[in-house]
């Protein structure tokens, strides 16, 4: 009898045990789950990104820039890609060393990228506004999928997947004076790195 009420006191303490170890693994699973969908939550009230950003300087390397400028280059602007509404835009600049501010060439793109179908609605939406406004004599052929040059800016504006790239090149004082061979010639060139 005494070996029964010990069998039966041993059973309840390994239940009561085990009982313990469930609560226990329950609620830590209750809290994974807790953490699980808020960081969801997080993920999902951001733009969801589907194509990466194109990183400006990774299309306009420093070798590029002494290719056009000479072998003394200054960048004076390079930063990572900035996501506004479902657009990723990246810019980088390089001038050459010239002192005299109006013999100072600089060679620069900036890349609007869509990182989502959203934000390249958005990009051939607003790249057709601003080529309408180029006219039909700023259009050009045979650069990516679509381009115009706005004269007045000295700027090649081409669209090319879920990239819109804006090139300039030429005498910074006076952008107007930029020539479409030139800054054709930029535009071939960044977007041989483009994927």
């Amino acid at each position: 009898m005494e070996k029964l009420k010990h069998s039966v006191q041993t059973t309840k303490n390994y239940v009561f045990e085990r009982s313990e170890l469930f609560v226990g693994i329950g609620v830590v699973g209750g809290l994974i789950l807790i953490v699980g969908v808020i960081a969801l939550a997080v993920h999902l009230s951001g733009p969801q990104i589907v194509y990466q950003p194109v990183k400006a300087c990774d299309l306009l390397t420093p070798a590029k820039a002494q290719d056009l400028l000479g072998d003394r280059v200054i960048s004076t602007d390079a930063n990572k890609p900035v996501i506004t509404d479902n657009v990723a835009t990246s810019k980088c600049s390089y001038t050459d060393e010239n002192p005299s501010e109006e013999q100072m060439r600089i060679a620069a793109v900036a890349v609007r990228s869509a990182i989502n179908d959203e934000g390249d609605a958005k990009n051939k939406a607003e790249f057709a506004q601003a080529k309408k406004a180029a006219g039909t004599a700023g259009a050009v052929s045979g650069v990516g999928d679509s381009a115009f040059f706005n004269a007045t800016n000295g700027q090649l504006n081409v669209l090319r997947g879920h990239a819109w790239l804006i090139a300039n090149y030429g005498f910074a004082s006076s952008p107007q004076a930029n020539t479409l061979d030139d800054v054709t010639k930029l535009a071939r060139d960044v977007l041989s790195n483009l994927k």
